[in-house]
């Protein structure tokens, strides 16, 4: 299973860590919301678990991690 980590400010403006895994991130609320969107834009078609991740990835600035949210990098890069 892989693991994506976020970070944002909070609401007292304290720094928030998040990790979520695949699984946790498909069945959360902004899935749900991500697949009427789809709909509504005519784009079911393109809807897969794949490009729902891939969209939450690029909207939450994740990193893949391990599940205690350190970095994953790849070829020692």
């Amino acid at each position: 299973m892989k693991y994506w980590t976020i970070s944002f400010p909070g609401e007292e403006g304290q720094h928030v860590v998040e990790t979520w895994s695949e699984k946790q991130i498909l069945a959360c609320a902004w899935a749900r919301n991500w697949i009427y969107m789809m709909i509504q834009a005519d784009k079911a078609h393109l809807m897969s678990d794949d490009s729902m991740l891939d969209d939450w990835k690029v909207v939450h600035w994740a990193v893949e991690t391990n599940q205690f949210g350190v970095q994953i990098i790849e070829n020692g890069i």
